[in-house]
């Protein structure tokens, strides 16, 4: 019970970290005249940069990937968290805010479907009900039907970013087998950087230099005048560096079903921040949608991991189990 509970607290941890950043992403697109582009790939550079740092001084030779696994490595930073952020972005300029959010926190779903239909795992029925409320708590929050317009292309994009998400928790179980989490969180964070700075790359029409001398001008938040370069440091340290580390580790306590509901929160976290922060007040229905996505977190902890079947057991196993281990901690 005790583990459980640490990783709720990291999982939740990781879901303030990264909705903890929403003000300053706002700042930064608004009043710091940085494209959303470069706003994703200067997060994702400084987070990257970070935890490399910190594996080298932590983790000193255990940093190797083995080759066959760097696939997995490219999918983790280069789909579910660069072509993540590039293509909810993208959704948002075609849909309303709340939609697009609705449509990408299907990944929840969409990871308790993969279980229970391709797994072929039990998936507890409190799951399905943290589900369903988060769901419904999230539309409300977000306003869906304020302003709704369908836009074939929108929906498609939020629907590609709630697949995304949904497979970051998949790959990062599977990786998560192999390798500590600083190290997967690190790598994923590194790919992710260099993939979205060959997007920004693309989408200028050349190897266009990120905009440096934006850096030391200054905005205002909260009646606070900051540079650009702190809120650049707080998305890409708390938001990017704080709140991938923090799901990775709680993702080794916690099953992907739990830790893809827990991380939703992410909503919440912002909309509560962006409220003492930008002064932007939640409606009586957007609070109580905040108050039934907290229900479903409650109903997701209180649900018990269903036992896992026995895997195959003998020394056979064992030793090429044990085997396998070495080789990619070496």
């Amino acid at each position: 019970m005790g583990t459980r509970w640490t990783g709720i607290g990291l999982a939740i941890g990781a879901a303030c970290a990264m909705g903890g950043a929403a003000p300053a992403l706002k700042t930064l697109g608004g009043a710091g005249g940085l494209s959303a582009i470069n706003i994703i790939q200067a997060r994702t550079a400084v987070g990257a940069l970070a935890l490399l740092a910190c594996t080298l001084v932590l983790r000193q030779g255990r940093m190797r990937v083995h080759p066959r696994d760097w696939w997995l490595i490219a999918m983790y930073g280069g789909v579910s968290i660069a072509a993540n952020q590039v293509v909810f972005t993208m959704s948002l300029s075609r849909l309303p805010v709340g939609v697009a959010l609705l449509l990408e926190y299907l990944a929840p779903v969409l990871v308790a479907g993969w279980v229970r239909l391709v797994r072929r795992q039990p998936v507890s029925g409190l799951v399905w009900v943290g589900a369903a409320t988060t769901v419904l708590g999230l539309g409300l929050l977000g306003k869906v039907w304020s302003g709704f317009a369908l836009d074939g292309l929108g929906v498609g994009l939020g629907l590609l970013a709630a697949v995304t998400l949904a497979g970051r928790f998949l790959v990062v179980e599977r990786g998560l087998r192999r390798y500590d989490p600083l190290v997967m969180a690190a790598w994923g964070t590194a790919a992710a950087a260099v993939a979205t700075s060959a997007v920004a790359a693309l989408a200028a029409g050349a190897a266009a230099p990120f905009p440096v001398h934006v850096l030391t001008e200054r905005v205002t938040l909260s009646g606070a005048v900051v540079p650009v370069f702190v809120l650049v440091a707080w998305v890409g340290l708390v938001g990017m560096a704080g709140g991938v580390l923090l799901g990775v580790t709680a993702q080794r306590l916690l099953p992907p079903t739990t830790a893809s509901l827990l991380l939703s929160l992410e909503v919440v976290a912002g909309s509560v921040l962006a409220y003492a922060l930008l002064g932007e007040r939640l409606t009586g229905v957007q609070a109580a949608g905040a108050a039934i996505m907290l229900a479903g977190v409650l109903a997701v902890a209180a649900a018990k991991r269903a036992p896992a079947k026995p895997a195959v057991v003998g020394p056979a196993f064992d030793k090429r189990r044990a085997l396998t281990h070495s080789g990619h901690q070496t």
